[in-house]
């Protein structure tokens, strides 16, 4: 079975995955030292069909390239933050019947989700955290751009969150969103010597920074809060407040390429199941739905 990806900075993850997973890898990047193609056009003209297509590249191209991929592969993967709303993602679904289409939600297929589930059941209070010390992504280019990045960490880390709080919360549909908050605290100058990605100090930064969204059930509270940019602490984890008084920690750390090499795996299984890709798309309307909050 074959493979493209589309974009060769985290694409290069989905290379290791994908070659230990057996897959033949194709790979496109508008650098040609990155990639076996420079274009989609020139790599579907040789390789014709793809079990899967993973789109890696900047968030303001997602639309446009799974479009040019849909007719050539089975199913196409979309990295977060998928399409800018979730009207865009929808008409990319129903534009192309015969193509399945997900965005990128590694987390949910993470070993250990059962545990995390039972202790979500016995908490009141759930705490979702995804904070980097000074790893701004690329400030200055198209990352820190609203326009081009649909906004900023509200686009970007918090999707993570949102796709771990789908997985532990049965009810995730129907649970009340309480808050949702973005701002923007640093400008270009603040963030001159982030430690993730190169810094074009003629660039832009119009872009939040930290945001948090609360949902709040009738037994519980989910705080999901995200910050590119904290000066004192780097932190990714869930903090459950039990029922009985006492508190239990579990530290995410980066998603493990295990639980990707499970994603893939179980979309290709279940290319046939119409079931799961109706709940694939619930899912990725929703989370579209609620990072248009801000």
């Amino acid at each position: 079975m074959k493979s493209l990806i589309v974009g060769m900075g985290i694409g290069n993850l989905y290379r290791e995955v994908l070659t230990n997973l057996g897959y033949e890898v194709v790979t496109v990047d508008t650098d040609p030292k990155k990639g076996d193609f420079t274009s989609i056009k020139d790599a579907v003209k040789k390789h014709k069909r793809f079990r899967t297509a993973h789109i890696c590249t900047p968030n303001f191209t997602h639309e446009d390239l799974a479009q040019q991929v849909a007719d050539h592969a089975d199913i196409v993967f979309v990295e977060k933050p998928g399409l800018k709303k979730s009207a865009h993602w929808l008409r990319l679904v129903t534009s192309n019947p015969k193509t399945r289409f997900m965005m990128v939600k590694n987390n949910q297929w993470r070993e250990n989700i059962k545990e995390l589930r039972k202790l979500a059941s016995n908490a009141v209070t759930i705490d979702l955290y995804w904070i980097n010390k000074n790893r701004v992504p690329g400030p200055g280019t198209w990352f820190t751009n609203k326009k081009l990045a649909y906004g900023g960490v509200s686009r970007d880390l918090m999707t993570h969150l949102l796709s771990l709080y789908q997985i532990l919360n049965y009810s995730y549909s129907t649970t009340p969103l309480t808050h949702a908050s973005a701002e923007q605290r640093y400008s270009l100058e603040d963030v001159s010597d982030t430690e993730y990605g190169t810094v074009n100090a003629d660039g832009t930064y119009d872009v939040d920074d930290v945001c948090k969204i609360v949902f709040q059930g009738p037994q519980r509270t989910w705080n999901l809060i995200a910050d590119w940019r904290s000066t004192s602490i780097e932190e990714r984890a869930i903090n459950f407040e039990l029922v009985n008084g006492s508190s239990h920690r579990f530290e995410l750390g980066l998603c493990p390429e295990e639980a990707y090499q499970e994603m893939i795996s179980d979309a290709v299984k279940n290319l046939n199941n119409e079931q799961y890709w109706q709940d694939q798309l619930a899912k990725d309307l929703w989370i579209h739905e609620k990072v248009e909050q801000f």
